[in-house]
């Protein structure tokens, strides 16, 4: 352990307790549904963890609740740390909580302190380390975050059964874009997504602000969801940003280094290949002749991508679960700025489309620990199926002028299939309720589609 380097490092980066709060420049545009919910949780003596892709904002949203919990909080007992920056400096966490309670005086095993852990995957064996803690009653809050949901969660799941919850955070949504832009949004946008009257009144509430709210939706599909736009808004060098830099870390820092993978090029071209292909429906043996690594490689680097989140892959719906297998599977690439800087597609269809899925998976998540997403297909095809347990809803994206009533083909095929009374088509900018063949078809402009949902 190198103690005199953890003294001058802990004195450093928690320099609230010298300033009693944390810096403009640290703690960003506040997310409030983050908050809220490391809020509700923290009441339920959890280990709280933040995953997600590599800068979504997790060390952001940690900083905004370091500074919430200033207001009512000794400064001391709140410790950050980036598990990252002592890679090779400690040998286990207690070194750390040691060094803690000698420079400061406070014991955080009997004290009221927030132990705030970044990267926490970094650390080995942090799962059995936290356990001692809990096990010994300590009365410290551990808040860790990592970039890998499944490794977070295999680990955790050797040793912290019941004693940790998950909280998945994404890049901005589109709501939260346009609100990083300085608009107010009203709170009537709160509606529920297949109840066309509520839709009908929160539409007119927001109406006024189209324009505005279509210039931020064109802007969104080409430079993604990636707080860091709001430092650089130069479009061409931002792509140049998410490709040498947020895609080599992903791919590398935490998919290589963390899985140990030995061919690093296929991994590169697959996440590449996915990044193209968005949207669109694969076999294994397809993409496995497609880029020739044979299928069982195939699927451990998916599940990899999967992992980190980068991507995210949808099975088709179906009762008859076991057939799932063989069927054509759906691929999304996780974030929307960096598919197009990787791929420079012009396809809008294409980019409404991905994002539509992402916004309802990361709506998914928020309901289920590991949400699944689907799609449909039997005489016609359904883009998304959402079903978070409480409600089944399909929604096709028809990102275009004009859209007809044929268009719902495959809305109106799955919802007799299923017994269900409402779809969604989000288009280009119709916002209507139309009846065909006996069920409720809404037609949904995308850009208020994102905001409600």
């Amino acid at each position: 352990m190198d103690r005199t380097f953890i003294i001058n490092y802990l004195k450093t980066r928690n320099y609230w307790w010298q300033t009693r709060d944390v810096s403009q420049v640290d703690k960003g545009i506040i997310r409030e549904e983050y908050l809220e919910k490391i809020e509700e949780i923290e009441g339920l003596e959890r280990i709280i963890s933040l995953s997600g892709i590599r800068r979504s904002g997790k060390t952001t949203i940690l900083y905004q609740y370091i500074d919430h919990l200033l207001k009512t909080r000794d400064p001391q007992k709140i410790v950050y740390v980036s598990m990252d920056d002592l890679h090779g400096r400690i040998d286990s966490i207690h070194d750390l909580l040691n060094t803690y309670f000698e420079l400061t005086g406070i014991d955080p095993v009997r004290g009221d302190v927030y132990i705030i852990l970044d990267e926490i995957h970094v650390q080995k064996e942090w799962q059995t380390q936290l356990k001692y803690y809990l096990d010994s009653h300590a009365t410290c809050k551990f808040i860790v975050s990592g970039s890998s949901k499944t490794m977070l969660y295999k680990d955790a799941s050797e040793s912290l059964v019941g004693r940790i919850r998950f909280i998945d955070v994404f890049p901005l949504t589109f709501r939260e874009f346009v609100e990083f832009n300085g608009v107010s949004l009203p709170e009537e946008l709160r509606a529920g997504i297949d109840d066309f009257q509520e839709l009908e009144k929160a539409y007119f509430t927001i109406i006024t602000q189209k324009q505005r709210l279509l210039y931020l939706m064109n802007l969104y599909l080409e430079v993604g969801g990636y707080p860091e736009w709001f430092k650089i808004k130069d479009i061409e060098r931002w792509h140049r940003v998410l490709v040498e830099d947020y895609f080599s870390l992903i791919l590398f820092r935490d998919i290589v280094c963390v899985f140990r993978v030995k061919d690093a090029m296929h991994l590169e071209r697959l996440a590449r290949d996915i990044a193209m292909f968005s949207t669109e429906r694969f076999t294994y043996r397809g993409l496995s002749e497609r880029l020739g690594v044979d299928r069982e490689t195939l699927k451990l680097y998916l599940y990899y991508l999967t992992s980190s989140m980068l991507i995210s892959i949808a099975d088709v719906y179906t009762r008859a679960r076991k057939a799932v297998e063989k069927r054509e599977k759906k691929l999304y690439f996780c974030e929307e700025g960096l598919r197009k800087a990787l791929t420079l597609d012009m396809d809008k269809g294409r980019s409404a489309e991905n994002v539509v899925a992402w916004h309802l998976i990361k709506r998914g998540y928020g309901s289920k620990v590991f949400f699944k997403p689907y799609y449909w297909k039997n005489r016609y095809e359904v883009d998304f199926i959402y079903d978070d347990s409480m409600i089944v809803l399909p929604v096709e994206v028809k990102y275009r002028e004009r859209v007809a009533s044929t268009d719902a083909k495959g809305l109106v095929e799955f919802m007799h299939a299923f017994d269900q009374g409402t779809g969604i088509i989000v288009t280009m900018d119709e916002f209507m309720k139309d009846v065909i063949d006996g069920r409720g078809v809404l037609f949904i402009p995308i850009w208020f589609f994102l905001l409600v949902l």
